[in-house]
């Protein structure tokens, strides 16, 4: 277990509950009281990490009646310029629709809201749900968004469930470039129903979960999700949204993404009413594959590319007969992202490396960097507690997780200061945290904006990164500032050859 895990396996379930939910500003998401989620036999919750996009997503939760509620997962393009005032208009708009028992009619009012007051082409991806305990059913559609997936802990098997439709509010393009006109999405928004019985799990989630990426650029991935689902997937939706920020937070190591991270989890808790598991289950297996019954469809598809799909029902027996023409159509239509490296059609995607060559001089530079110089300084800290104490034993040990762990427990007493800020950018770079890090040292140069310390950092961080123009301009500052930084100055020589940039960039 790495330090993230230990951190975050402290969080109880009650506080974390409180946590996740304080960790989104632009969203309303009413708090449903405890007793009325064990009432209803629904227990709901969500997750929302933000990212540096200025892309957006909205949840929402309507309480549409003891037995009923409605879940909206949205993104809304960076390009929609949308302050708190016009979210809640959104919700209003949603709202409107509360009668209605039908997904895709609250879709489409979506669809003229934005129409008539914003403007995007690339359009709203939305999935809305709406969730009928009294009948355990689930009424759901979606506007060119990802599948919300099922877990059922019985069968220890996930089912994706989706309907066809393209993003809402969506924009032509005029020859003149005149992207006032929109194209409603009425006709092309379909609704479907399934039942669900004791213990599912449903889980909502935005595309910036498997774009997350790592250190070494690594997406997070569908294949990750799905694993996370499968070990996890019998906890009630806090403890389980714990499991999925941790896992998160550890696979990314703590740096801010681009894109938001959101799930929402939803778990009924009661038995099926009106007809025995047995029918509910084998009506819902009428409509839908599994994951592993997905992949089996698409092998196939693969191994006899010029089949019909009438052919290949014959081809895949009775299960896939059942279905009939169009879910298997829809399945093989379906855009997915069942692993990295998969395209939308299920084929290999060959990403385009650097060449080795341009490898090999980012290595070399970063070897040559005078990091012994910015980063292996002694710290002190006047008034050292223990904590202090114990957490400064394990930074001169080379144990950076877990002094951060420790100074975790005592930064906000900490006095901030230039010196502190390096500090805490230096653990986070020995932590390969380069965003937290370059956070640090801007704060450090707000207070004093010559710190040659952290400009060098913020050089680092930027070669890292592969912005060369950037670490030049970084280094080329600071020397200006100190005309000791002998070994910065030879580096950025080096590095003004390498990258075959003009001299004029030294000074």
């Amino acid at each position: 277990m790495n330090g993230w895990e230990v951190r975050h396996s402290r969080i109880k379930a009650d506080e974390t509950q409180h946590d996740l939910r304080g960790a989104i500003e632009e969203c309303v998401f009413p708090y449903i009281p405890k007793a009325r989620q064990q009432r209803t036999g629904l227990l709901i919750d969500f997750l929302n990490m933000k990212g540096t996009s200025s892309d957006t997503d909205i949840i929402d939760l309507l309480m549409l009646g003891e037995n009923r509620f409605g879940v909206l997962l949205a993104n809304l393009p960076g390009t929609v310029s949308a302050s708190l005032e016009d979210l809640s208009l959104v919700k209003a708009a949603l709202r409107d629709q509360k009668t209605s028992d039908s997904s895709a009619a609250a879709l489409r009012a979506l669809d003229y809201f934005f129409s008539e007051n914003f403007q995007s082409e690339k359009g709203v991806c939305a999935f809305y749900a709406l969730l009928n305990q009294h009948e355990r059913q689930i009424n759901f559609a979606s506007a060119g968004h990802l599948a919300m997936l099922l877990y059922r802990p019985s069968e220890n098997k996930i089912y994706r469930l989706n309907t066809e439709g393209v993003p809402i509010g969506k924009a032509i393009v005029t020859a003149g470039g005149n992207s006032r006109h929109f194209n409603s999405s009425l006709p092309q928004i379909k609704s479907e129903v399934a039942d669900f019985i004791q213990n599912d799990l449903l889980v909502l989630y935005s595309e910036g979960v498997l774009k997350a990426r790592n250190t070494w650029g690594e997406s997070f991935g569908m294949q990750r999700l799905l694993q996370l689902l499968r070990k996890n997937g019998h906890m009630q939706p806090t403890p389980f949204l714990v499991e999925v920020q941790n896992t998160l937070e550890s696979f990314t190591l703590g740096e801010v993404q681009e894109h938001d991270c959101t799930v929402i989890a939803l778990k009924n808790m009661l038995p099926v009413v009106d007809k025995s598991e047995t029918d509910a289950v084998a009506s819902f297996k009428k409509k839908f594959l599994s994951i592993e019954d997905e992949e089996y469809l698409l092998q196939v598809a693969e191994k006899y590319p010029d089949a019909r799909i009438s052919e290949l029902m014959n081809l895949l027996g009775d299960r896939y007969i059942e279905l009939g023409h169009e879910a298997i159509r829809s399945y093989l239509m379906a855009p997915r992202s069942l692993a990295p490296g998969k395209s939308t059609n299920g084929r290999s995607v060959v990403h385009q490396p650097h060449s080795n060559g341009e490898k090999n001089i980012h290595r070399q530079l970063l070897q040559q960097f005078p990091t012994r110089q910015l980063i292996f300084k002694k710290y002190e800290f006047r008034g050292n507690t223990g904590v202090i104490g114990q957490a400064l034993e394990y930074y001169q040990n080379g144990k950076y997780q877990e002094s951060l762990i420790e100074f975790m427990k005592v930064r906000k007493a900490i006095a901030e200061s230039e010196s502190v800020f390096c500090f805490f950018g230096n653990l986070y770079l020995l932590l390969n945290m380069s965003i937290k890090a370059k956070q640090e040292f801007i704060k450090a140069l707000k207070l004093n904006p010559k710190s040659t310390h952290a400009i060098c950092a913020l050089a680092y961080v930027s070669l890292l990164h592969e912005d060369y123009e950037g670490a030049i301009h970084h280094l080329s500052t600071a020397i200006r500032m100190d005309d000791n930084l002998i070994e910065f100055y030879k580096f950025l020589k080096r590095l003004v050859e390498s990258v075959n940039s003009s001299s004029e960039w030294i000074v």
